[in-house]
């Protein structure tokens, strides 16, 4: 063997020992890769920021030791007020006044509106307000003097709770 096999013969020894020691000797950090299609993962343990960009589903028990942030605004997703605070919605067929069934153990606030325009008939709804006691949210109907309540039958009515769950 010549010296400059021999040379070559070591340098690519040495270059293999490196690419060898990068690959299967260096933990990888996961928070520097993105999963592209379909990947199903268990038992993934983070240690950095997770930045998910496109849609996901997650199919069990999610927990968060820190702040979960949504958007450029750290806005809170549909269902979730702030730290601890929940929204339920839903819409309900009132007939003068009915309590909306949230299930929230502390009411915070709760609002409602009507269905649809409000009309000036004789007993009809016009407008709807609400009224919190006792963590219940009572929603009621009322005509267009803003003053008697509503005998409308059947009026479909949102409603909005925020409250701790």
């Amino acid at each position: 063997m010549t010296n400059n096999s021999k040379f070559l013969a070591a340098a690519f020894l040495i270059a293999g020992l490196f690419i060898f020691l990068l690959l299967f000797a260096c933990k990888p950090d996961m928070s520097e890769y993105q999963f592209a299609g379909t990947t199903n993962l268990t038992d993934l343990s983070l240690s950095g920021d997770l930045t998910v960009t496109d849609d996901s589903t997650l199919t069990d028990d999610v927990d968060i030791g820190g702040e979960l942030n949504f958007g450029a605004n750290d806005l809170y997703p549909v269902g979730y007020a702030s730290d601890g605070q929940q929204i339920v919605y839903g819409t309900d067929t009132i007939t003068g006044t009915a309590t909306a069934a949230h299930g929230l153990t502390t009411v915070t606030l709760c609002l409602c509106t009507l269905n649809r325009d409000p009309d000036d008939d004789a007993g009809d709804a016009a407008m709807c307000t609400t009224s919190v006691s006792s963590n219940v949210c009572t929603v009621k109907l009322w005509q267009d003097d803003f003053v008697t309540a509503a005998t409308e039958a059947g009026v479909s009515t949102h409603w909005l709770v925020v409250g701790a769950p």
